[in-house]
């Protein structure tokens, strides 16, 4: 069923201007990241979503998070935003927002992905062709 993207939609789930965003669910099940997008539509009307394989430890993470934001796909409060896909020199890595996380400065969680796997081309797609792709000069951060 599609579903109606208008302005209630859009107040609801704090889309400013109509900028693609993409946001996690923090409780999508054990070694499960749910990842949304609203922007360009890519596989759903509103944009992009999709389940990845993690390790627990992001679940576990992610889990103690406060859901402050509505599914693109339903009026339930599930998600968190601060999500950035960033291609490196050496690799692309998914950052989330939030103190506790796998960086060694404490500020985000870091997890590597393999642009070869055809989910992570489906997410790479998604973030080129709304203008979500950071990229930097450098090489990835790894955990010492």
């Amino acid at each position: 069923m599609a579903i109606t993207i208008d302005n209630e939609y859009k107040q609801e789930r704090m889309i400013e201007d109509d900028e693609p965003v993409l946001q996690v669910r923090v409780k999508a099940g054990e070694g499960i990241l749910h990842l949304q997008g609203y922007g360009l539509e890519a596989n759903r009307n509103y944009g992009f979503a999709e389940k990845f394989f993690v390790p627990l430890q992001v679940t576990d993470w992610l889990a103690l998070r406060e859901p402050e934001y509505f599914s693109f796909a339903s009026s339930e409060k599930m998600y968190i935003r601060g999500v950035a896909v960033v291609q490196y020199n050496d690799g692309v890595q998914l950052l989330i927002d939030g103190e506790g996380g796998n960086h060694n400065m404490g500020t985000h969680f870091v997890l590597d992905m393999d642009t070869n796997k055809p989910l992570v081309a489906q997410l790479m797609d998604f973030v080129n062709n709304n203008d979500l792709l950071t990229v930097v000069n450098e090489n990835r951060w790894v955990a010492e």
